[in-house]
């Protein structure tokens, strides 16, 4: 990939995607932030870098302007359903969906909100609320070209499309404009599972996400509410939560375990 940054190019994604307004930065706090202080619905935020990007549970996130996807999207629903607290999961489906489409492969969802290739973390989802009124900031950062003075800033393994693209041999050529394609694509699959969420089907939902959860069976281990709990995943309920089989066979669901793996194991 070339490294100087190609601006993108808005008229034509706007064209492609019939989405909202486009608020292009080259730089700004964060995505997220600028839409929950200036966004209204349907905006969208993307900027070639971010000096106050920040993850989940007020993680910072690096943010150079080295070619990376900082996105946000604003969206309203006319009322909040039953399945609200699984939209961030709905939301790393489409991102899965937007990276196949470019020619990714072997990625997934590593719960509740990290997109995952090869073990190493590819980018990240976070969703904040403005108020109650039913009004979503989705924020997406994917990591497109990751320099090393990068890397080294970042506690835990970490990859880049153009990193995962050559190494898998994907079909698709890895190119400059490679984060205009996945912009375009990723707009398109948010639209589509977010205006379908009205009916929204957790059968259908649990058929997508058994196709990108990374974690399905692997034993884990992780602190809640100062308990060290190991045990192996068994999927998800119908609010989001993580099923945990503990050594004893005893199911039990976690819905704000910061899960870190004890290990990886192929089953």
């Amino acid at each position: 990939m070339t490294k100087s940054l190609t601006p993108l190019n808005i008229q034509k994604i706007q064209q492609l995607t019939h989405c909202g307004h486009i608020h292009y930065f080259d730089c700004v706090d964060s995505t997220n932030s600028y839409l929950l202080e200036n966004g209204c619905c349907g905006d969208i935020c993307i900027s070639d870098s971010q000096h106050a990007g920040r993850g989940r549970r007020g993680n910072q996130w690096i943010s150079p302007a080295s070619g990376n996807l900082y996105f946000s999207l604003d969206w309203c629903f006319d009322n909040i359903s039953e399945y609200w607290s699984l939209l961030g999961l709905i939301v790393g489906i489409a991102c899965c969906e937007a990276l196949a489409e470019i020619g990714l492969k072997k990625h997934g969802i590593k719960w509740p909100n990290d997109i995952y290739w090869n073990r190493k973390k590819l980018g990240g989802i976070l969703l904040e609320t403005r108020d109650q009124s039913g009004e979503l900031v989705i924020g997406i950062g994917l990591n497109i070209s990751l320099p090393i003075s990068a890397k080294a800033n970042i506690n835990q393994a970490a990859t880049s499309l153009e990193e995962a693209m050559k190494a898998s041999q994907s079909d698709k050529i890895f190119s400059n404009n490679i984060r205009e394609a996945l912009i375009i694509s990723l707009i398109k699959r948010l639209y589509y599972h977010l205006n379908h969420f009205k009916q929204f089907s957790f059968s259908q939902f649990s058929k997508s996400w058994e196709i990108w959860d990374i974690l399905q069976n692997e034993w884990v281990s992780f602190e809640h509410q100062n308990n060290k709990i190991t045990g192996r995943v068994a999927g998800i309920d119908k609010q989001g939560q993580l099923g945990i089989v503990d050594a004893n066979g005893q199911l039990t669901f976690f819905s704000t375990a910061d899960i870190r793996l004890k290990k990886w194991v192929d089953k």
